[in-house]
């Protein structure tokens, strides 16, 4: 199996990122891209999206990328997110990469784009995924 056909079927198999209609867009070794639809449901009280929804699709590219080097049965242990611009558009990206990994823990660093209609940065986020 692929790394994109995996990354694809542990995506289907968790019932938040289904709930929120996130898609794996790319995937190669040490890096993941995910995207998704931005609803109405998804705007906070001044119109933008809400940072929840950034930072669950964030969360998302990190662990992925991070399962990409430790394997599929890992965690988040922590991420933190700077927020950079209002997210607006139909569209979110996030893409999470690999900076360092080692038996158990990976740490990993990602960047969130609205596509409003040119992407523009609007979060980026690091953290650190543990093998189960």
């Amino acid at each position: 199996m692929d790394l994109k056909a995996l990354a694809e079927q542990v995506a289907q198999a968790q019932p938040f990122t289904q709930h929120l209609g996130a898609e794996v867009v790319r995937v190669e070794v040490g890096m993941v891209e995910f995207a998704l639809k931005v609803r109405p449901e998804f705007y906070q009280h001044l119109g933008v999206v809400h940072g929840g929804v950034i930072s669950a699709l964030l969360d998302n590219a990190l662990t992925f990328a991070g399962g990409l080097a430790l394997g599929p049965q890992v965690l988040t242990v922590e991420f933190k997110v700077n927020f950079l611009r209002p997210a607006k558009g139909g569209r979110l990206r996030a893409v999470g990469r690999v900076v360092h990994a080692g038996k158990r823990l990976a740490v990993v660093q990602g960047e969130a784009y609205s596509e409003e209609p040119e992407p523009r940065l609007i979060a980026l986020a690091q953290g650190t995924i543990s093998q189960v």
